[in-house]
């Protein structure tokens, strides 16, 4: 067991586990945990069995800027619909249509199996290039079981990120559904950005980081909508009841 190498597979993995992680938790939040977890599922499996066919060499000719950006533009479609709405409820509430029911529009459940399955996708291509990187520089300087160690920091970070989104998943349940859906409405433009920008040559600063700046910036520009909707929902109030005295 060489542990530098099973250690730096660790950190490489964790913050591309954590990505996907907070996507997955996204995508229960749009509908439900099952077709969140059964796009984690499919996504999983396709992976692995490209592996276990293919080997692991066959990812080096997957072109990962070009992934990028097709799953960065899906995400940001996804985050900029559900964000829309968050905004259009918080700052111009309409009263429930009869029978209606939250994820039963916008097709929720497809959207979450979709978000799902295109960002462990992403996310798990990643980790595996990780490990075969590290795998590949260990045995070229000699080092014994490389490839088996770099494999192993993986799989833990893995783990650890899966209880995390569980634990997640159960704080979120108490979190009032406009606000969740806002959440994940910014969180995914956000990475949705990020993806296609880094796909499109943008130098980030800071790096996949920067997805916390691009969050902030979301999230501020939709409240900024939220407070100009409310404002011209007052003004029209105020216009309404001015024309109702006049009259």
């Amino acid at each position: 067991m060489d542990w530098s190498v099973a250690l730096t597979a660790f950190g490489g993995a964790l913050v591309e586990f954590v990505e996907a992680a907070i996507i997955v938790v996204a995508a229960v939040a749009l509908a439900n945990w099952r077709p969140a977890l059964a796009g984690t599922a499919v996504a999983a499996v396709v992976l692995a069995a490209v592996v276990a066919v293919l080997g692991y060499g066959v990812l080096r000719l997957v072109p990962l800027p070009l992934l990028r950006g097709i799953v960065g533009a899906l995400l940001l479609l996804f985050g900029v619909k559900w964000l829309t709405k968050a905004v259009l409820r918080i700052g111009a509430p309409l009263p429930p249509k009869p029978g209606h029911h939250e994820g039963a529009d916008g097709g929720g459940p497809q959207v979450a199996f979709a978000t799902a399955f295109n960002g462990v996708l992403l996310e798990g291509a990643e980790v595996v290039f990780i490990v075969l990187g590290l795998g590949s520089a260990g045995a070229a300087h000699s080092r014994v079981g490389a490839l088996d160690s770099a494999t192993l920091g993986a799989v833990v970070a893995g783990l650890l990120c899966i209880l995390g989104a569980v634990a997640a998943r159960r704080t979120l349940a108490a979190v009032p559904d406009v606000v969740l859906k806002f959440l994940v409405g910014t969180m995914l433009t956000s990475f949705g950005t990020l993806w296609l920008g880094e796909a499109a040559g943008v130098p980030w600063w800071g790096g996949d980081v920067s997805v916390a700046w691009i969050a902030v910036a979301n999230a501020l520009f939709a409240l900024a909508a939220v407070a100009l909707l409310r404002r011209s929902r007052r003004l029209a109030a105020a216009a309404g009841a001015a024309r109702g005295q006049v009259a």
